[in-house]
């Protein structure tokens, strides 16, 4: 389909402009006679006729052609979005240490976007798996990477949950239906933290112009 796209492509013609030709000749074309008459068209098929024959063949030629592509990248969209779905909840489901870590940096954070080192090898991996999705391009160069702004993904926000990252011990729930980490697992989560968000916090402070 990809070679069709670039044929339309080299036409450079609007798909408005070719539907409209294609209007313009099948109405020459179809219209009885004493309706082209009216509007003194009759003349003009008798004498182009086989023109505008041609001219609405080409056109319908055209416009099935981007249609077939429009169908095309849809249909590849919708599977790709699928497959990303289905590697995103697997990858979730087989997350490692340092992964869990920088997850749970966000229910630390209890924010879906923070700021985190790209270049780090467990952000790397959940960012190549469509986990997570840099938000920004903006960023700044510390000790311990690039740091931009990163985003859960809305497959990951709508499926991470603590025991993915090894916290439900720690979960207390509320009589509406919400969750919170106990003081213990609030200390957990920091002791257990990714080894270079000390250094992070430390930039962090110092770019805010916070004291350290």
């Amino acid at each position: 389909m990809e070679w069709l796209s670039k044929i339309v492509d080299l036409a450079k013609i609007p798909t408005k402009f070719i539907g409209s030709v294609a209007v313009v000749c099948a109405i020459v074309l179809l219209l009885p006679e004493p309706a082209l008459e009216k509007v003194a068209l009759l003349q003009i098929r008798e004498d182009f006729g086989q023109y505008f024959g041609l001219g609405l063949l080409i056109s319908s030629s055209i416009l099935l052609i981007e249609l077939g592509i429009w169908v095309h990248r849809r249909v590849r969209a919708y599977y790709a979005g699928r497959w990303l779905k289905q590697h995103i909840r697997e990858h979730l489901n087989g997350l490692d240490v340092s992964e869990k870590a920088v997850l749970r940096e966000f229910f630390l954070a209890s924010a879906r976007t923070i700021k985190l080192p790209i270049e780090q090898p467990a952000v790397s991996s959940l960012m190549n798996a469509g986990v997570l999705e840099q938000s920004s391009t903006l960023g700044s160069r510390t000790t311990v990477g690039s740091i931009f702004s990163v985003s859960l993904s809305d497959e990951t926000e709508a499926h991470l949950n603590p025991e993915l990252v090894d916290i439900d011990q720690f979960v207390l729930h509320t009589d509406d239906g919400k969750w919170y980490l106990s003081e213990e697992g609030q200390q957990w989560v920091l002791n257990n933290r990714p080894s270079f968000m000390h250094e992070l916090q430390r930039h962090l402070a110092v770019m805010e112009g916070r004291f350290w």
